[in-house]
């Protein structure tokens, strides 16, 4: 084995990052990336390469495992903790845990983090402050011209969109299980991080997954249920609370309502019954016989949207831990009450105010497009009738062939103008 391997090392607030530059490997396919760690070195053993990598300062012993890959540089990064007493500079700056479980800590240990453009550094907020900015943001992006003009051509023809869920039946390609078993082998992990714990441990992680599961649920709906390499990715991250803001919900009802704010705010077609029609796509998809392969297929396609893109870290704090949590930990009987509580409470969700003042918005908007209707049909009527009286000539038969060829024509405007006065807000 080679014993030159190319590697460099970080000192940050209270941990090292180690990034091994691995040209040799197929990262898509190894399972081996374990960093040994001793006080003073690590050690990296992965068939062609061997190395010894000296620190500065003394760290917790034991394995660490990669928390970033770069596919395109061939660089896996690793994160080693500080022991408790060695804090550079004196003082230590506050961390606050995120991800899968809150198993991570410390900044996004990714050469890439940088392009996160929505929350690069989790660790420094709270849960509370991470949801605090994530509905300012949602309040501040909100665009009420986009969002009311999708409105009103939903009416007209769905904005071109077929709402009829995809087949829940789908298996995994052999290539999405051969990742699946890649993912579950590649950390040297107790299953104890994803069996046990209470409760109160179990409903976030499973109220996490609905979220994911509806932002990836968005995407497949309005891609036609394909992965579209140039926005996929941007989708399931920005629609996903859990993947833009590392946040984590209390229950059913703030999941869902975190869902059909963003879904209504980021993405290129926003509206509401878009979103009902994915909550209920991801209900039959829970509900069916092969609930956990229909998980891991959703978890895939998200995996795949954000493999070579900015996204990939998302993979590593969430994606790949749900893949394992769903075939060793998935909590049945929690996952079930969501899936109940989820059908009795999404009527009222979806007719609940966004808090946008969409309300108002589209009613304005409404009444905007009837009197702009109006106004052409009268200017349209006047003209008319200016040429019925000068060619007052005509034969019987060749008006009555005019009058209802005019009615057939202008009778797609009048519909259109019907059904936006016939139009109800649902919300």
């Amino acid at each position: 084995m080679e014993d030159s391997l190319s590697f460099r090392t970080i000192l940050e607030s209270n941990h090292f990052r180690v990034i091994l530059n691995l040209p040799e490997l197929d990262l898509e396919h190894e399972s081996n990336l374990v960093l040994n760690i001793f006080p003073k070195e690590c050690t990296f053993t992965a068939a062609p390469y061997h190395a010894r990598i000296p620190l500065t300062h003394t760290v917790h012993p034991g394995k660490a495992f990669p928390e970033h890959i770069d596919y395109e540089k061939s660089t896996v990064s690793f994160r080693v903790p500080l022991a408790d007493d060695v804090i550079p500079g004196g003082s230590e700056i506050p961390s606050y845990p995120y991800g899968f479980g809150r198993l991570y800590n410390g900044p996004l240990s990714l050469e890439t983090s940088q392009e996160l453009k929505v929350l690069p550094d989790p660790y420094k907020y709270s849960l509370p402050q991470r949801w605090e900015m994530m509905e300012e943001a949602e309040n501040s992006d909100f665009h009420g011209e986009h969002y009311g003009m999708d409105y009103i051509q939903f009416a007209i023809d769905r904005l071109g969109l077929s709402l009829d869920s995809p087949s829940v039946s789908c298996q995994l390609t052999e290539d999405q299980s051969y990742r699946v078993r890649v993912i579950l082998d590649e950390k040297i992990r107790n299953k104890e991080t994803y069996t046990t714990g209470i409760e109160e441990h179990h409903q976030p992680l499973v109220l996490g997954l609905i979220d994911i599961l509806l932002a990836v649920g968005y995407d497949r709906l309005t891609n036609s249920n394909e992965l579209n390499e140039a926005n996929s990715h941007i989708n399931i991250h920005r629609i996903s609370g859990t993947l833009g803001y590392f946040v984590e919900f209390n229950d059913v009802q703030q999941t869902l309502r975190s869902f059909y704010r963003r879904s209504c705010t980021y993405p290129y077609y926003r509206n509401k019954e878009i979103a009902m029609a994915c909550v209920q796509g991801v209900i039959n998809g829970l509900t069916s016989v092969d609930r956990k392969v229909w998980i891991q297929r959703q978890l895939m396609h998200a995996y795949e949207a954000f493999k070579t893109t900015e996204c990939a870290v998302l993979n590593h704090y969430f994606v790949k831990d749900y893949v394992r949590y769903v075939e060793l930990g998935l909590n049945e009987e929690i996952l079930l009450k969501c899936i109940e509580d989820m059908r009795k409470i999404l009527p009222d969700v979806h007719h609940t105010a966004l808090g946008f003042s969409e309300e108002k918005l589209i009613q304005k908007l409404l009444q905007d497009i009837i009197t702009q209707e109006e106004s052409d049909f009268t200017d349209s009527d006047d003209y008319d009738t200016a040429d019925s009286e000068s060619d007052g000539s005509d034969s019987d038969n060749e008006s009555s062939s005019s009058s209802a060829a005019t009615v057939e024509d202008t009778n797609p405007s009048e519909n259109v103008l019907e059904k936006l006065m016939n139009l109800k807000l649902s919300g």
